[in-house]
């Protein structure tokens, strides 16, 4: 009985801190695969499957699979008090399975406002804010057809990388994944040129009017940018200790068997 009424209260919770963080309502919903690595020692990309929830004044770029993972996460949490149970099932999504953390809300908290979030180690939630990036596309020769749409391209350097998108006229959203945007239609495919990072759209959608953009900036540590990017990079040179450090522990001796690693930055702030 115990264990139903603590069941019954996280699922209230959880319904409260929603219906009080709606944002907008979602329009379209744009699927991307997406191909991408952590680390610069990785040797092939991981892959996922993105979405992008596009609203009436605002916008969330997200992982499908890291979504669905803090839910069950969350539900497992909520049904059961045994600590094994819950180690069981983070093994089970252990490395890419679980998809990548971030997630980008474009007019989040205010119009002309980007909010990027991530978690590390799965349950260190940190976001920056930054004005919506000016990307200084030009516009490049050539044409292509994406899940139907004819597709024009594009070239722009943006913090350190050179990336190519191809974008449609069909669909005149100033949007794409990512941090992405600013050209005369929809981004539906875009990557780098180090073949690092990539999206290319699957599918796209007209959502009914049941469906919402939310935002829980509770949730988050807030940083600035660089500050969460040397975080990210201590991070993978040394997770034993960083990951203690924002447990609070302190700092430690990692095991011996610890490897260290550079992260694989998608854009770099100097």
């Amino acid at each position: 009985m115990k264990s139903f009424v603590f069941t019954i209260a996280c699922c209230l919770v959880s319904l409260c801190t929603q219906a009080q963080e709606i944002i907008d309502t979602v329009q379209v919903r744009v699927q991307y695969r997406a191909t991408y690595k952590h680390t610069q020692e990785q040797k092939e990309t991981f892959d996922d499957t993105n979405l992008l929830d596009i609203g009436k004044h605002a916008s969330r770029f997200y992982s499908q699979r890291f979504e669905q993972f803090l839910q069950l996460r969350d539900s497992v949490e909520c049904t059961t008090q045994d600590p094994m149970n819950k180690l069981q099932f983070l093994a089970g999504m252990y490395g890419s399975k679980k998809g990548r953390e971030y997630e980008v809300y474009k007019h989040i908290p205010q119009k002309g406002t980007l909010t990027y979030t991530d978690a590390l180690h799965n349950d260190f939630f940190f976001c920056y804010e930054e004005a919506i990036p000016t990307f200084a596309w030009e516009l490049a020769e050539g044409d292509t057809l994406i899940i139907g749409y004819p597709c024009h391209k594009a070239v722009c350097h943006f913090r350190g990388r050179t990336w190519t998108a191809w974008y449609t006229l069909d669909l005149p959203f100033d949007n794409g994944p990512w941090k992405l945007g600013g050209l005369p239609g929809l981004i539906l495919a875009a990557s780098e040129s180090q073949q690092e990072f990539s999206f290319v759209a699957t599918g796209i959608e007209q959502l009914r009017q049941t469906t919402t953009l939310v935002f829980r900036p509770k949730r988050y540590e807030r940083l600035t940018a660089k500050q969460f990017q040397r975080l990210l990079q201590d991070y993978w040179k040394d997770q034993w200790n960083t990951t203690n450090r924002l447990q609070g522990s302190g700092y430690s001796e990692p095991p011996k068997a610890q490897r260290s690693f550079n992260a694989c930055l998608m854009d770099v702030y100097e």
